[in-house]
């Protein structure tokens, strides 16, 4: 049974079959029972199970067969819709888009970017801080994870996998791609420990 949240009466102004949602209760730290929500098309595009903080803000829509859940926040005008599916605290705000069968975990989408096809952009499943983070008008079909910053214009195009677990951040903008080193890989340290030197006896002394 759904104590998370209601869906109202107040339809969407351009589409009609989306209606706007309402907290029943308090939802994160910022939602409070009786708040109104964004858009969704059926029960089913967001979660309503115990613990879990998911919800759609503002204008923001979750149509077709698309889900959030996990944590997972959409603001502004951001859409999931098809069978999109974000989930594990991902963030999608601006005019963000998950379509077709698109698959987003722990990252985070703004300004027109845009998943699409069998796109998948995923956060090291041991590290929530190793996540991609997508702006600008960039649009992704392949797969990208790790420490991957994509913008302005850039393309990943179907079967283009871009993943980046090192301590660096790999920057595409555009069809141009850049490093941002990590400055404590420049200095070497030793993979063994250091015998400490043992001190010099002081011989023949008070004699």
């Amino acid at each position: 049974m759904n104590q998370k949240y209601e869906i109202t009466d107040i339809a969407h102004e351009k589409y009609p079959f989306l209606h706007r949602i309402r907290a029943l209760r308090d939802i994160g730290k910022d939602v409070k029972a009786g708040d109104l929500g964004g858009f969704v098309e059926c029960k089913d595009n967001l979660s309503f199970q115990q613990g879990d903080d998911a919800w759609v803000y503002n204008n923001a829509i979750i149509a077709g067969q698309g889900c959030v859940d996990m944590g997972s926040v959409l603001r502004d005008r951001a859409i999931v819709c098809g069978s999109a599916y974000a989930s594990h605290g991902s963030v999608l705000f601006g005019d963000a888009r998950a379509e077709d069968d698109a698959y987003i975990r722990g990252a985070t989408l703004f300004g027109s970017a845009r998943v699409s096809g069998a796109g998948m952009i995923l956060a090291a499943p041991d590290d929530p801080d190793c996540a991609p983070q997508l702006s600008g008008r960039c649009c992704v079909y392949g797969k990208v994870s790790g420490r991957v910053y994509i913008g302005g214009d850039a393309v990943i195009i179907s079967g283009e996998e871009v993943c980046n677990n090192s301590q660096d951040v790999i920057f595409i903008n555009g069809a141009t791609r850049s490093v941002m080193r990590d400055p404590g890989r420049d200095d070497l340290k030793p993979a063994r420990p250091v015998p400490q030197k043992k001190k010099a006896q002081d011989r023949g002394r008070g004699r």
